[in-house]
């Protein structure tokens, strides 16, 4: 199955066309109750799908094609660098610049033009083997964008409000442990606020506000895993122990396949072992998967165009997701059912 999977998520890589460049994976913005798609040419798909398989590489026997695909993602990410040559990525390609792309009246307006984000910065950085010199300056950067509590802000730009994305912070500190930089006043209030939203629950009502661009608890709950499955964090310790707890509970209430397969996942690499019988024993990749990714409903990011504008009568429509966008992208999806199944397979070649 391992293979099969490698292989789909190789078919669909673009080999060059109007929409996506060679080496860049399809990704598509919807909207179902306005009957609304269009194709986009974002690096965060590429680079959420170059992060999973860099992790996974060393667990797999034959790496070639995955080598193929990592090196077709990674000679995209100069076209969504920092249009001043800074090292700050962008969510859609900055030389030109192109918001929107494809699209018929947001791509016109400038309100909808993302300035630089840590989402994607942090993914690139992890991906494309960095410095440490640059992630010392990126960190610099990054302490200009906070508030009065320290906590890293997901934009890079003076007029964009201070907004704390759970799953953006964990890649950010994914990336700090990752090169071993010093903990500086920031990191440890950003561990702080880690901790505290889910120690909290707030993660569990507040989804939306605590994950402005995943908004899904699972999709939380992943993201929080791949950090504690790698590094040992005292500050996160409470969490951690958090996410063990609840998550075999929300995962017999969950029925949205691949959100299953992420909580899943998340136990995989919070926990690495057996122990929970009713998750570690449900084997949905031996389900009809297939079908399941075709029809039921994922979105692995979204898109909340009323968000920014806090504190007015619009912010207050950003949580409805019938005015969200999401985003859609079936390699994505591939890779995430691959790293569960490698990550099963790995599992029980250590217990057997």
């Amino acid at each position: 199955m391992v293979s099969k999977l490698i292989l789909s998520i190789s078919a669909l890589q673009s080999t060059g066309d109007k929409y996506f460049a060679k080496g860049l994976f399809p990704s598509f913005r919807e909207n179902k109750t306005f009957c609304y798609q269009r194709p986009d040419s974002n690096i965060f798909a590429s680079a959420s799908i170059a992060f999973i398989l860099k992790e996974i590489k060393p667990l797999l026997s034959d790496v070639n094609d995955v080598d193929t695909i990592l090196n077709g993602i990674l000679q995209n990410y100069p076209l969504y660098r920092n249009k001043d040559g800074l090292d700050t990525y962008n969510f859609w390609p900055t030389k030109p610049s192109r918001h929107f792309p494809n699209g018929y009246i947001m791509q016109h307006f400038i309100h909808f033009k993302l300035p630089d984000d840590i989402d994607d910065t942090a993914l690139i950085y992890l991906t494309n083997n960095c410095k440490l010199e640059q992630v010392n300056w990126l960190k610099a950067k990054l302490g200009k964008h906070t508030d009065g509590d320290n906590v890293y802000s997901t934009w890079f730009a003076e007029n964009m409000p201070i907004e704390h994305d759970v799953c953006a912070l964990c890649h950010l500190i994914y990336l700090v442990f990752d090169a071993k930089t010093s903990l500086n006043s920031f990191d440890l209030a950003t561990l702080q606020f880690l901790n505290n939203v889910i120690v909290s629950f707030d993660f569990l009502n507040k989804t939306f506000w605590f994950s402005r661009h995943y908004a899904t608890i699972p999709l939380i709950i992943y993201h929080y895993a791949r950090l504690l499955g790698k590094f040992e964090i005292p500050a996160l310790a409470q969490a951690k122990e958090t996410l063990l707890t609840i998550i075999p509970k929300l995962f017999e209430l969950e029925r949205i396949w691949l959100n299953k397969v992420l909580l899943q996942t998340a136990y995989f690499k919070i926990s690495g072992s057996f122990k929970e019988k009713s998750i570690m024993e449900w084997n949905g990749l031996n389900e009809p998967w297939e079908q399941n990714l075709n029809i039921q409903p994922f979105y692995s990011f979204i898109g909340a165009p009323f968000a920014p504008l806090r504190n007015t009568f619009l912010s207050n429509l950003a949580s409805n997701k019938n005015l969200q966008l999401g985003w859609k992208s079936k390699a994505h999806e591939l890779t995430l059912a691959l790293e569960n199944v490698v990550l099963r397979n790995n599992l029980s070649s250590a217990n057997n």
